[in-house]
């Protein structure tokens, strides 16, 4: 299972300000999507209730202290190793990918498993509360796209 995350961030690695996302770009949106759709996405409860509701054509994995924390269309996990089983569970092992989607202390439990990163770096100059944490290890770009307000970049840990 390949173990990737999808984040989009400012300059200064910012990802969010009162458990809201810095921005709303369409284009972005779309990408986030298209690369999730059909996959295993992990995330925390304050990002699960950022977003409202479960995310279609994805098997929704929240990471939770609160172990009374339970939704209809959701697999609630009080361990970050059991989003492994659950997506293991509903992918074909060969081209089975969890998806890490945030919010920052997901992103840092999950930072030394991940072999890609799928990056829309943004261009932002505000507050922010929530950061994405500093990557570990080496990582060569395998894609880099310029959209129109944003770079998005695919990045693999060598």
């Amino acid at each position: 299972m390949i173990v990737s995350m999808i984040v989009a961030m400012g300059p200064k690695r910012e990802i969010g300000n009162n458990n809201k996302l810095l921005w709303h770009i369409s284009e972005d949106l779309k990408n986030f999507k298209k690369i999730t759709s059909g996959r295993a996405i992990v995330m925390g409860r304050k990002t699960f209730e950022s977003i409202g509701k479960p995310l279609p054509d994805r098997v929704n994995i929240v990471l939770t202290r609160d172990e009374s924390f339970s939704l209809p269309g959701v697999f609630t996990i009080n361990d970050p190793m059991m989003a492994f089983e659950v997506a293991l569970d509903y992918e074909d092992e060969e081209d089975s990918e969890l998806m890490v989607i945030g919010g920052e202390e997901v992103f840092k439990l999950y930072m030394p498993f991940v072999q890609k990163i799928y990056l829309s770096e943004v261009e932002y100059s505000g507050p922010a509360d929530a950061f994405f944490p500093e990557l570990l290890g080496e990582w060569k770009t395998l894609e880099s796209t310029q959209f129109e307000s944003f770079k998005f970049r695919v990045l693999e840990r060598v």
